[in-house]
């Protein structure tokens, strides 16, 4: 706060001192870093390719499976030390045998801060989709 000593009184009144109180906002609306998708997806792929290279899918494990990919993902993206953004990992995986797959979502949120990467991982039995989302928290 800074302070402005004596304002004049009105007409009228008393000859009192004054003094006026300016309030300064000193809250940040914009991030200093911007979440970079470019580089997410690049940590996505590795994650991707790292984890699931090799394997033969197996109902009872994909959702374990998933829960770690989404952990490690998570956690290299706070490596990152994005301030102040609330960091979502969703994993998608299952058995591929020659069937189409599409993945959609909806979000609100402010395209100027907020921003999201998406990568697909395809082997001969197993395909994956992870999505992680970044949302800047005023």
């Amino acid at each position: 706060m800074s302070e402005k000593p004596e304002v004049p009184p009105e007409a009228g009144q008393d000859d009192k001192k004054y003094t006026q109180i300016i309030v300064q906002n000193d809250l940040e609306y914009a991030p200093k870093c911007r979440f970079l998708p470019g580089k997410a997806k690049v940590i996505i792929q590795t994650v991707l390719k790292e984890r699931l290279t090799g394997i033969v899918y197996d109902g009872e494990a994909a959702a374990g499976w998933a829960r770690e990919i989404c952990d490690t993902i998570k956690g290299r993206l706070k490596e990152m030390e994005y301030e102040r953004y609330k960091i979502v990992v969703q994993a998608t995986i299952g058995e591929r045998r020659g069937q189409s797959f599409q993945m959609a979502c909806r979000c609100f949120w402010d395209p100027k801060t907020d921003d999201y990467a998406e990568e697909t991982f395809l082997s001969d039995n197993v395909f994956a989709v992870a999505v992680a989302f970044a949302v800047y928290t005023y």
